[in-house]
């Protein structure tokens, strides 16, 4: 942001030293990133009345000017520039002048005639091309208004006033005009500023002979306000006005849209005048944009919109692209007669995408886009109505059109004095923090002996908790004027959080049965849930879409991690590896009620190559056993996505199911060009972590030897082992110490409908070694009982 001290000075004036000013106001937040000086106070650079102009006779381009310049006789000027004619007021640098580059101006001859100095451009006193006038880039400065010859030129053209860059943060909005830094320097200085009167009069008219109403159509338009000017004369600024845009960065145009741009840098908000004979049925329509609308923007550039942009239309088209720039159709020309002035607020965050949608820029979007306040809206109306008053150059209708919000709501926050000085390690008192608060526009009430309540003004819309307050507070008082000390607490011992615990246990465990880990991105496409063949209507289905993805391919929040895994196995086996064991232990997305989705902490384990089933079953049984974790169940399932029916279970912990194990099937395989069985488990953490075991109970060694008996059972194909092996447990005793299952096998000797299974029984007593006899019972019961559930032993 570009601050001219001289345009400051209107609203304040500190009588301090330039780098006074500077540092307090870096001192107090405001970062001084430069200061620029155009021109120094050279007395040789003055004001030159043209008297007369004629061409030189002997040098075809070059033209002799008798030039007033205060002294006893006028000077004599020679020079090749266009636009200069009699009665022009113009900088003249005299002979005898040293410039601040050094450079000695001296008389020169040219073919005779003697020039007594030199014409000077915007250019050659340091101005960028950007804020010079079109009509003056190719010539020399003329002076718009009248001035008395001899008067120093810096004192016309604010060349010597110093023009302070800062660098303002994003929160900040407020500080994107001159009366906003105006308010900071004030109050950096124990001051406050005087406002620019807003008062004018106009002509009694009503605007509605004039305009044909407002009309918000859309809710990213908080506040349009619209007033009328007729008879307008279009000409140039006052050299005045001229100064202070180019030295803030913009460029002179006309009276009209300087002024609007002269309010905009005053008071941050930014505004627009429409050649209002130019509007379709005299009125303003505020919408969202059709889908392919077009509209030709100032710059002369067709611009293709959609829906989510807001534009503003009159009875027949777009003229103009909410915030960011107006069309080129209804600009101000040398024509206009009668305007029509916007003041309005926009959403910023609309503002904002849709600049990034266009990569349109201007300055009214960077505005915008950061927030202006509601209530400014009308302030800046009135202001550039009373411009137009004074310089008289148009006559402005009564009343106005106002639609929309009227002010904004700032919360109030409280402020605890003992937080402040807590915080900050000065001891601060009530009044020195009130005072810094008022200074700073807020309006505080005072509570109780360490409490006060602020609210802040209405162009401050960064301030919603006791931080901010206490921020404001101190920047006054000096980041750097804070002693350092050191930092005082109590002793605490640092711990690892259960959950992390859990992690780094279950993962040295998996790693010790020599699974290796992976780390994928919690981002996936969309079009995985369709290759694992999860139904339309499933929950897993219900992901969180992002809003600004890096691309389709991670433009969602996974609801399982078996994408992710299939996808490496599918690399691996790319790269040569036949035998794999991989397991993935983070973060899956669960969308909420709430604002925030539900993270959920999920293990994902893969086997590829000559694993089975089992293999799976006992490595995760086994993991989560040393981890501390017993008691699953496994309960077949026959119809879920991604896995072969008949080759898949559900993982169940105290009869809840948590999780899935299976084998993939054959056409999620083909998706993922996987050409052979890969085994996939996976399970939701969250829904057993409250359960884990940490403290291990530790049972002496077994003093008696056991008894090992083999069975072979025929069953149904699709019975489940559970069921036998809680039929040996209902019959054991308490002598049944150890039940593994050992194989399975179907083919030759064994029907079709049905499978062998074989088991190894561990029988064994704590309290004495065990006979034949002592087991022979429970054997018969046991086999009694399966035999009756067409379970047959068959070895």
């Amino acid at each position: 942001m570009l601050v001219p001290l001289i345009w400051q000075k209107e609203y304040i004036d500190i009588d301090k030293d330039l780098k006074i000013i500077t540092d307090r106001l870096s001192e107090t937040g405001s970062h001084v990133e430069e200061v620029t000086i155009h021109t120094s106070d050279l007395e040789g650079i003055v004001v030159g009345h043209v008297l007369e102009q004629k061409d030189h006779p002997d040098a075809d381009r070059l033209r002799v000017l008798t030039i007033d310049v205060g002294k006893d006789s006028p000077i004599t000027i020679i020079t090749n520039a266009k636009n200069t004619k009699v009665g022009d007021y113009l900088p003249v640098i005299t002979s005898g002048t040293e410039m601040d580059n050094g450079t000695l101006i001296e008389d020169h001859d040219f073919f005779g005639i003697v020039s007594q100095g030199m014409l000077t451009a915007y250019s050659e006193l340091g101005y960028d091309d950007s804020v010079i006038p079109k009509e003056l880039r190719e010539g020399v400065i003329v002076l718009a208004g009248d001035y008395k010859p001899g008067t120093a030129a810096a004192e016309a053209l604010y060349s010597n006033t110093p023009v302070i860059e800062y660098e303002i943060t994003p929160n900040r909005s407020d500080c994107l005009s001159i009366m906003g830094m105006a308010r900071e320097t004030a109050a950096s200085f124990g001051e406050k500023i005087t406002y620019p009167s807003l008062d004018y009069k106009d002509n009694g008219e009503d605007i509605k002979a004039y305009a044909n109403g407002i009309s918000i159509e859309s809710d990213s338009c908080l506040r349009y306000t619209a007033r009328v000017v007729k008879n307008v004369k279009i000409g140039k600024s006052p050299q005045w006005l001229q100064n202070c845009l180019m030295l803030a960065g913009i460029r002179p145009i006309n009276n009209i849209v300087d002024i609007t741009n002269f309010v905009m840098l005053e008071t941050g908000q930014p505004l627009h005048a429409y050649d209002l004979d130019k509007l379709a049925d005299k009125k303003i329509i505020v919408r969202d944009a059709k889908e392919g609308e077009i509209i030709k923007t100032l710059d002369d550039t067709e611009r293709k919109l959609d829906p989510s942009m807001l534009v503003i239309a009159d009875g027949k088209e777009a003229i103009g692209i909410a915030g960011i720039m107006g069309g080129f159709d209804s600009e101000i020309t040398d024509e206009t007669t009668n305007i029509l002035l916007e003041a309005a607020s926009f959403d910023a965050d609309n503002i904002r995408d849709t600049s990034k949608k266009l990569n349109l820029r201007s300055e009214a979007s960077s505005r915008f886009e950061k927030g202006v306040a509601i209530e400014m809206a009308d302030i800046a109306s009135k202001r550039v109505m009373k411009l137009i008053e004074d310089l008289k150059i148009g006559e402005i209708v009564g009343s106005s059109y106002d639609e929309g919000e009227k002010e904004t709501n700032n919360p109030v926050v409280k402020l605890r004095i003992s937080r402040l000085n807590m915080l900050t390690g000065v001891d601060f008192t009530k009044e020195e923090a009130i005072r810094n608060l008022e200074l700073l526009e807020f309006e505080v009430k005072d509570i109780d002996e360490d409490t006060l309540e602020a609210k802040a003004p209405y162009f401050r819309n960064d301030i919603t908790i006791e931080a901010d307050l206490i921020e404001e507070v101190v920047r006054l008082y000096g980041m750097g004027k804070i002693e350092s000390k050191p930092l005082v607490s109590s002793l605490k011992k640092g711990e690892r959080s259960p959950i992390r615990l859990l992690r780094d246990d279950l993962k040295h465990k998996l790693v010790g049965q020599k699974f290796s880990e992976l780390a994928t991105y919690s981002f996936i496409s969309p079009r995985e849930y369709d290759r694992l063949g999860i139904a339309e209507d499933s929950k897993l289905r219900d992901y969180i879409s992002l809003i600004n993805p890096l691309g389709e391919d991670f433009s969602v929040m996974r609801t399982t991690q078996i994408a992710n895994m299939l996808d490496v196995i599918a690399k691996n086996i790319k790269y040569g590896q036949k035998n794999m064991r991989f397991f993935e232990l983070d973060r899956t997305f669960e969308k909420t009620s709430d604002k925030l989705p539900k993270e959920n902490l999920t293990l994902t384990m893969g086997l590829y190559g000559d694993y089975s089933f089992y293999d799976m079953k006992d490595f995760f049984t086994e993991a989560m056993r040393n981890t501390g974790f017993t008691g699953f169940e496994y309960v077949a399932n026959e119809d879920t996505y991604a896995f072969h029916q008949g080759r898949c279970a559900d993982i169940l912990f105290a009869g809840k199911k948590i999780g899935i194990m299976g084998e993939i099937s054959y056409e999620v395989r083909d998706e993922y060009n996987i050409s052979k069985g890969a085994i996939v488990l996976e399970i939701n953490l969250e829904l057993i972590k409250d359960s884990r075991v940490v403290n291990k109970k530790y049972k002496p060694i077994a003093k008696f030897p056991a008894i090992e008996r083999d069975y072979s059972f025929v069953t149904d194909k699709n019975l489940e082992s559970k069921l036998i092996e809680d039929t040996m447990k209902d019959h054991g005793k308490g002598l049944i110490a150890k039940i593994e299952l050992f194989d399975i096998y179907t083919g030759k000797g064994v029907d079709d409908d049905k499978k062998s299974v074989s088991y190894r029984v561990w029988y064994r007593s704590n309290e004495r070694t065990l006979q034949e006899k002592d087991i022979k019972d429970v054997e018969e019961n046991i086999l009694k009982d399966l035999a009756d559930k067409d379970i047959v032993l068959r070895a």
